[in-house]
């Protein structure tokens, strides 16, 4: 027994080039997040893997990215000592 082919549709096969957004089709809006610095440098360290389950979850309900969430953190830390920089 032999393989089958599928019928198609003209309207479902893609010709490379030619393709066309429909127009009830939903577009994307890329969330752009206040960032301070316009650039970001590497921080690696290493947290129990129950602080990484946690740091990631809280983010996450917070829909934060997590050097957001660390950025805050900080920033509440040395607030609550006194310590924060006037800008």
């Amino acid at each position: 027994m032999g393989k089958k082919t599928a019928v198609l549709s003209s309207s479902l096969v893609a010709v490379k080039g030619s393709a066309v957004v429909p127009p009830d089709a939903a577009g994307r809006q890329l969330e752009v997040a206040p960032v301070p610095s316009l650039s970001n440098a590497p921080l690696n360290f290493k947290v129990e893997p129950e602080f990484r389950r946690r740091f990631r979850q809280r983010a996450a309900e917070a829909d934060l990215k997590l050097n957001q969430l660390l950025r805050e953190a900080l920033d509440a830390w040395e607030e609550k000592r006194g310590l924060k920089e006037q800008a």
